[in-house]
């Protein structure tokens, strides 16, 4: 009787020992679900063989780290008047080569998907991608650079900076240039695009174009006079943010 009773407990311990596959013949874990879950209750993290594990707290987002012993829930902090949409990707580039204008261009309006073409010189690295993955989005450009014209005593310089998604004009801000030859100022451009269409790698260029220099010449993102400005403090900075319902 005992040889009877010895042997299946034998086989009950190599068991729970061994990894266990659902719909699958070779499970690579100690549970190896090849299939969808369905959990009617709680799903608990961090239980030990005394205590449960940890249920989280309404509004939690489960966290999974592969670093970690145990996985846990996170409270995630939507910032005010987004609603229920939170940072979907974020990123910053920088650019110190900048463009340089010698002439007088056109002073006229430009208009929503205007094609990158023309008199429209594209800041060297102000350039990036992003992707949008639900219907529901905003996307926020936040573009910073610094002009400086030289030449020709007091004589005004004007421009203009826009944002290109794809190549079309989507954003886009003038601005005139005053004082001494060697006078420089910041220019800031901001823009909020919503609900684009589900797209993997959009393309983002910022370009300027010269509008009325009255023979100065002008630098955007460069130091055209480096008696009192230099290519850091002159750099161009982009920064694109996507957010989305999470």
């Amino acid at each position: 009787m005992k040889k009877i009773f010895f042997i299946p407990f034998l086989l009950i311990i190599a068991l729970f020992k061994a990894q266990v596959g659902i719909n699958t013949s070779t499970p690579v874990n100690k549970l190896d679900v090849n299939g969808d879950i369905s959990i009617r209750k709680e799903l608990r993290t961090a239980g030990t063989d005394l205590l449960k594990g940890s249920a989280g707290n309404a509004g939690d987002i489960f966290h999974n780290n592969s670093e970690m012993t145990a996985n846990d829930w996170k409270s995630i902090k939507i910032a005010d008047g987004q609603g229920s949409m939170s940072l979907f990707s974020i990123n910053t580039v920088a650019d110190q080569t900048g463009i340089s204008f010698y002439s007088s261009g056109d002073p006229i309006p430009y208009d929503e998907d205007d094609n990158l073409q023309g008199n429209w010189t594209v800041i060297p690295q102000a350039i990036d991608t992003f992707s949008v993955t639900n219907d529901s989005n905003k996307v926020t450009f936040s573009f910073q650079t610094m002009a400086q014209k030289v030449n020709y005593g007091s004589a005004s310089a004007s421009f203009a900076c826009g944002v290109f998604v794809d190549d079309k004009l989507k954003a886009v801000r003038t601005d005139v240039l005053q004082g001494d030859s060697g006078a420089y100022k910041i220019f800031n451009l901001n823009a909020t695009l919503e609900n684009l269409p589900r797209k993997n790698k959009y393309s983002v260029k910022v370009a300027c174009i010269n509008r009325t220099l009255n023979n100065t010449t002008l630098g955007i993102g460069r130091a055209v006079d480096t008696n009192a400005l230099n290519n850091d403090m002159a750099q161009s900075v982009l920064t694109i943010s996507v957010l989305q319902p999470y």
